[in-house]
């Protein structure tokens, strides 16, 4: 049987124009083509481990005006990831993020962080699969959610830093299950705090429902 990537019309439904890296639009096709077909190649290997992808979701801060490449911030997350993939032996991991901020930036997070992960932690493109349209918390996870739906995965650690963790984690005094009702409808998913930087995550199916963003439905 010939082996085929999945399409990314079935799990990214954003306009692709809107995610860019400098002025040149990211290519998602070409951006998950190897990633795709890694985790259909090795899924049975994959579907037994404990968790079956990391996810890394991107940073920008709030008060930003001027644009700025990859910060130390998202570069602490990666490495907290790739030590958590040497630990739990995960052999795929997930950059999540768009071009937030300022308005108009250039520089799209996730594609940021993917440029990282292989120059400083010598990763190949068939262990990274890319986001470049999230916008928020909530959709980070959604958008993921359906990345790995569509490829047959269920289990995901998210490593970030604690604030964030917090918000995912803590769901019982945190407001994002509330926040992913207000602005989707829906819980993206479960999710079950493990430490200070890594919290567990289960996609719903309803992940695949459209929002009405216009940059990231």
């Amino acid at each position: 049987m010939i082996i085929t990537p999945i399409k990314p019309n079935l799990y990214a439904y954003a306009n692709p124009n809107v995610a860019f890296e400098g002025n040149v639009a990211i290519n998602i096709t070409t951006e998950n083509t190897a990633v795709s077909l890694a985790i259909q190649n090795n899924i049975e290997h994959i579907k037994k481990l404990k968790y079956q992808m990391i996810i890394v979701p991107g940073f920008t801060p709030r008060n930003i005006t001027e644009p700025e490449g990859t910060n130390k911030q998202e570069i602490k997350r990666l490495g907290r990831a790739i030590k958590a993939m040497r630990k739990f032996g995960v052999p795929l991991i997930m950059v999540s993020g768009g071009n937030v901020r300022p308005p108009q930036t250039p520089n799209n997070e996730a594609y940021g962080m993917k440029q990282v992960l292989m120059s400083k932690f010598n990763l190949n493109e068939n262990q990274i699969a890319l986001d470049p349209y999230a916008r928020t918390s909530v959709t980070n996870m959604r958008n993921c959610g359906r990345f790995m739906l569509k490829h047959n995965l269920e289990r995901a650690l998210i490593i970030t830093s604690f604030g964030q963790n917090f918000y995912f984690g803590a769901q019982a005094i945190s407001t994002y299950q509330s926040s992913s009702k207000k602005t989707l409808g829906y819980k993206v998913g479960k999710f079950r705090f493990l430490s200070l930087y890594k919290t567990s995550f289960i996609p719903s199916q309803e992940v695949f429902k459209r929002s009405n963003s216009p940059l990231d439905p």
